[in-house]
């Protein structure tokens, strides 16, 4: 049991990092830097604090995510506005709350694009 959810935890690494890879072109310039799965893993064996959010939805996150990770789910297309029947019914005042007071600490967020 504990291979399978090492293995899980190991698939669920290497799509973060192929879905960033895959779109690290993309985002230049965007206010944001893309993670490859090692620097996350070295920024988590740090110590430094940060919040992890996964943003695929409750029902996947339940099955497996990445260790300490927190979940609020996100569309994978762009939202204009916010559209709470794409964020599980929540607020951008949950997501406010969600992110706690500390505005210094890093976000890293991670999903899974089928496309």
């Amino acid at each position: 049991m504990k291979m399978l959810k090492m293995t899980s935890m190991l698939g669920v690494l290497m799509v973060l990092f192929l879905c960033f890879v895959a779109k690290a072109g993309a985002q230049e310039g965007k206010g944001y830097t893309v993670l490859s799965a090692v620097e996350l893993k070295k920024m988590k064996d740090s110590g430094k604090e940060l919040l992890i959010i996964d943003t695929l939805p409750y029902s996947v996150y339940k099955e497996g995510h990445i260790p300490g990770a927190k979940n609020f789910e996100f569309p994978n297309d762009n939202m204009d506005s916010w559209v709470k029947s794409k964020t599980a019914g929540k607020s951008q005042d949950d997501f406010v709350a969600f992110l706690g007071k500390d505005k210094d600490k890093p976000l890293v967020f991670y999903c899974f694009d089928e496309r």
